[in-house]
C-alpha cells in the first residue's frame, strides 16, 4: 500500500520541505494510507456533485412554465434532471444530450450535421444560401478556427450533433449569438436548451449584453427570444435586432 508521509515541524520557525528531506528536531510522522486519500477524493467528488445538483435545481425551478414547455421538461422531473445535469451534463427532453464546446476534432460531425439541414433553415440562419455540407464552408461560417467565436453544440449519446449555437465577441462586454437546430429535430426544445446554456455561459464569462439578428421570417426564433426576455426592435426591412442584458 502506498503512503504519504507528512513530517510535523517542532516549532513555528520550521517550514514545509520536500518529502524525504530531514527536518531538524522533527520526529513525528503522519502516515496517510492511499485508501484514505481515495476516500477523500470520493468525498470531494460527492460534495461537488451535490453543489452542481443544488445549482441546477435552483436554475430549473426559476424557469417559467412556457420555457419549461419549450425545453421539454415537466416540473415533476426537475429533481431527476438536476441530478443528471450534475452527473453527466444531461438536460431536456432528450435526456442524454450533452452541451459542450465544439472543437476542430468535431469537424467531421459538423459536416454531417450541415448535410442534414434544410436549405431554408440555412438561409434563415445566415441570411443567404450556404453549402454547410462542405467542410471549408462550414468551418468559415461557424468560426471553428476563429478565436473570437465560440461554437457550442448539443450532442447525443453517440456523438452526433443535434444543434449548434455561436457566441461571437463584437465589442467590450457584448457578444452576438445565433443558433441552428437540425431540421428534423426542430420544435422539440433543443433551441431553448442551447439558448439557456448560452445565456448562462455568457453571464459567467462576464458579458453584459447579448445581441442577435433574426430574420423576420424566422418566427420560432423570434418567439423563443421573447420568452427568454430579449427585447426586439426593427433592424432592417427584413431582420429584427434582439437584445438581452445579462450582467450588471
Amino acid at each position: 500500500m502506498s503512503e504519504i508521509y507528512l513530517r510535523l515541524a517542532d516549532g513555528p520557525a520550521d517550514r514545509l520541505r520536500p518529502a524525504g528531506m530531514a527536518l531538524p528536531g522533527s520526529s513525528a510522522v503522519i502516515r496517510i494510507p492511499a485508501a484514505l486519500t481515495e476516500s477523500l477524493r470520493a468525498a470531494w467528488h460527492r460534495l461537488r456533485c451535490s453543489w452542481r445538483y443544488s445549482a441546477a435545481l435552483q436554475e430549473l425551478r426559476a424557469l417559467d412554465a412556457r420555457t419549461l414547455k419549450d425545453v421539454g421538461l415537466n416540473r415533476g422531473d426537475l429533481e431527476a434532471i438536476a441530478y443528471a445535469t450534475a452527473r453527466r451534463g444531461a438536460f431536456g427532453r432528450f435526456g442524454a444530450v450533452r452541451i459542450r464546446r465544439v472543437e476542430m476534432a468535431d469537424h467531421p460531425r459538423c459536416v454531417q450535421f450541415g448535410r442534414l439541414l434544410h436549405p431554408e433553415d440555412v438561409r434563415l440562419r445566415f441570411g443567404r444560401p450556404a453549402a454547410l455540407g462542405d467542410g471549408d464552408t462550414f468551418r468559415r461560417l461557424l468560426g471553428l478556427d476563429d478565436r473570437k467565436i465560440e461554437t457550442i453544440g448539443a450532442f447525443d449519446v453517440s456523438g452526433r450533433i443535434l444543434g449548434l449555437a455561436t457566441v461571437a465577441w463584437v465589442g467590450p462586454g457584448t457578444a452576438e449569438i445565433a443558433l441552428i437546430v437540425r431540421s428534423d429535430l426542430q420544435r422539440r426544445g433543443l433551441g431553448a436548451t442551447l439558448l439557456a446554456h448560452v445565456v448562462k455561459s455568457a453571464r459567467s464569462a462576464g458579458f453584459r449584453l447579448l445581441v442577435a439578428n433574426i430574420d423576420d421570417g424566422n418566427l420560432p426564433i423570434r418567439r423563443l427570444a421573447q420568452r427568454f426576455g430579449f427585447e426586439l426592435s426593427a433592424n432592417s426591412a427584413t431582420s429584427t435586432l434582439a437584445q438581452l442584458a445579462v450582467g450588471s
